[in-house]
């Protein structure tokens, strides 16, 4: 069952931060500048966070990913940007 994950990171060193938000922002959605709105079940989030994690030196960098429940997403305040990410119900290739 997909879920709604919010997904930040403070990452020291330029050139990880970098290519840790590529690999990010291929699966979610940037909300602000290290933070990311990521729509996905548990199995795919593991498959994720094994690949972002290898990027990462910790505990110089962190990683943290909350879990949004629907409650959470009803009553998310946003203000100056759009509204949290909702996923298309259909993908072109």
């Amino acid at each position: 069952m997909s879920r709604l994950w919010l997904v930040c990171y403070d990452v020291r060193c330029d050139r990880r931060r970098r290519k840790l938000a590529k690999l990010i922002e291929q699966r979610c959605e940037r909300v602000q500048y290290s933070v990311f709105e990521c729509p996905c079940d548990e199995e795919m989030l593991e498959r994720l966070l094994k690949r972002w994690l290898r990027v990462l030196e910790l505990p110089e960098d962190s990683l943290r990913v909350y879990p949004l429940d629907e409650r959470a997403k009803r009553e998310t305040r946003v203000f100056g940007s759009p509204p949290p990410y909702e996923p298309p119900d259909f993908l072109i290739l």
